[in-house]
C-alpha cells in the first residue's frame, strides 16, 4: 500500500509539474538607472548627515504578475560631530518582488531583503578605534512604491520611495530613501 501511495503522489507531482506553454518567467526584463536622496530616520542622524544615492537595478517578470527586482548601489555618509573620520561608504544591495496594483496600474508596490556594507572612509581620519575600521554588513527589510511618470517605447521614466529597516543592534536602523530613475526595457 505504502508503495502505491508513493507511486501515485509521484505521479501527481510530474502532471502537476509539467511544462506550461503560458510561462511568464523572464519574459520581459529591463535594467533602471536611480538616484535620489537617503534620510536617516533614527538615531544614526546624530552623527551622520542625510545623503544621495546611485544604484543600478535589474527587473524581470518572476511569476505570474510579480516583477523580480535587482539592486546594487552606493552612497557616502557624511560625518557630523565628533566621529573620529570623515564619512562612510555605504554599498547596498537588494532583492524583492513588485506587485503592480490592479487599480492603479503600472505603480507597483514592492518587498523584499536588504544587505548593506559599510566601511569608515579612512583618508584623514583615525579608524582604528571604530567598528567600521574593516567592513561591517547589516540585514534588513526594504517596502517600496513604483511611480512610472512617463514611459515611451522600451523607456519609463519614475519616482521611487522606500522604507528601509536594517535589523541592526541594539535597536533596528530606519531609513527613507526618494529617488527618480530611467528604465530601458531589454526584451
Amino acid at each position: 500500500m505504502k508503495k502505491i501511495l508513493i507511486a501515485v503522489m509521484l505521479a501527481l507531482a510530474t502532471l502537476w509539474a509539467g511544462e506550461d506553454s503560458t510561462s511568464v518567467e523572464f519574459d520581459h526584463a529591463s535594467l533602471a538607472v536611480e538616484g535620489g536622496a537617503l534620510y536617516l530616520l533614527d538615531d544614526a542622524n546624530r552623527n551622520l548627515d542625510d545623503s544621495y544615492y546611485g544604484l543600478l537595478e535589474l527587473n524581470y517578470t518572476y511569476f505570474q504578475s510579480l516583477i523580480g527586482v535587482v539592486q546594487f548601489g552606493y552612497s557616502y555618509l557624511t560625518t557630523k560631530g565628533d566621529v573620529d573620520y570623515a564619512g562612510i561608504h555605504q554599498f547596498n544591495g537588494r532583492v524583492g518582488v513588485d506587485y503592480p496594483l490592479p487599480f492603479v496600474k503600472p505603480v507597483a508596490f514592492g518587498a523584499g531583503f536588504s544587505c548593506v556594507w559599510m566601511r569608515a572612509d579612512d583618508e584623514g581620519g583615525n579608524v582604528a578605534n571604530s567598528s567600521l575600521a574593516d567592513n561591517e554588513s547589516e540585514f534588513g527589510f526594504y517596502a517600496r512604491l513604483n511611480l512610472p511618470i512617463v514611459t515611451w517605447d522600451a523607456w519609463r521614466v519614475g519616482a521611487k520611495i522606500y522604507f528601509e529597516t536594517l535589523w541592526t543592534a541594539p535597536e533596528n536602523s530606519e531609513t527613507a530613501w526618494f529617488g527618480f530613475y530611467l528604465q530601458r526595457n531589454l526584451w
